[in-house]
């Protein structure tokens, strides 16, 4: 079955609060808060409370594509704290220092944990993503997001193929990024990537080449692979 993420990157709570009410409307299986994109403080508890809808924190470093302007330890403790605060799913970056010991701790609060690299060159040989995938499960995530650039309308095929190969045995996000990479973030899922992201609407795209979730929803249902 496919699910859409549709990702929020409010810069206040009360910002958070109101995207979050109004993208109830478009009914998404997940919702990932981008905790980078916030600028002052924010409470988590009342975020969790006012959907049903499982909930990704993501709190994205600068090397990562991100915008937290804080320590890392701070950016740590802050995705520390959307388990606490009963997110379903944290997303922690690969090169994060003692990253099994993060995945551990956030598993014992009690979410689930999304493992990430981004490569924003290129898309690797199929064995060298391959290759990465078995050192990332060595750290014993729940689901492994692998995000590389499209260069060319063929790096989605390769994208696709890693996808098809990997997912037969853990829960994988993968696709290209960038204009050239639109279709392998529609096709991914069709191969069994775990999910896939949209924005709550144009002009509130968190990466390059992302669609929004009405736009996306449309695609699937016009293909008969999506129901309401």
């Amino acid at each position: 079955m496919i699910k859409i993420c549709a990702v929020i990157p409010a810069i206040s709570q009360n910002g958070l609060r109101n995207q979050v009410i109004k993208i109830k409307k478009s009914n998404p299986d997940f919702i990932e808060v981008r905790l980078d994109y916030l600028t002052g403080e924010v409470n988590l508890k009342e975020i969790r409370e006012l959907t049903s809808t499982s909930l990704i924190a993501t709190n994205r470093s600068k090397t990562e594509g991100g915008k937290y302007r804080g320590t890392e330890a701070a950016r740590v403790n802050l995705l520390f704290e959307a388990a606490k605060s009963s997110f379903d799913y944290v997303d922690v970056e690969f090169q994060t220092r003692k990253i099994a010991d993060i995945i551990s701790e956030i598993k014992k609060i009690g979410a689930q944990t999304i493992l990430s690299i981004h490569n924003f060159s290129s898309t690797p040989p199929l064995v060298d993503m391959m290759r990465e995938l078995e050192r990332m499960k060595e750290t014993g995530a729940d689901v492994y997001k692998y995000i590389t650039k499209a260069n060319s309308l063929e790096d989605n095929l390769k994208i696709l193929q890693f996808v098809n190969a990997t997912s037969k045995q853990s829960a994988i996000i993968s696709f290209c990024l960038g204009q050239l990479g639109v279709s392998s973030r529609i096709l991914s899922p069709l191969l069994g990537s775990f999910l896939t992201y949209a924005s709550l609407e144009d002009g509130k795209e968190t990466a390059p080449g992302q669609l929004s979730i009405g736009v996306i929803k449309q695609l699937y249902k016009m293909i008969k692979v999506h129901k309401e």
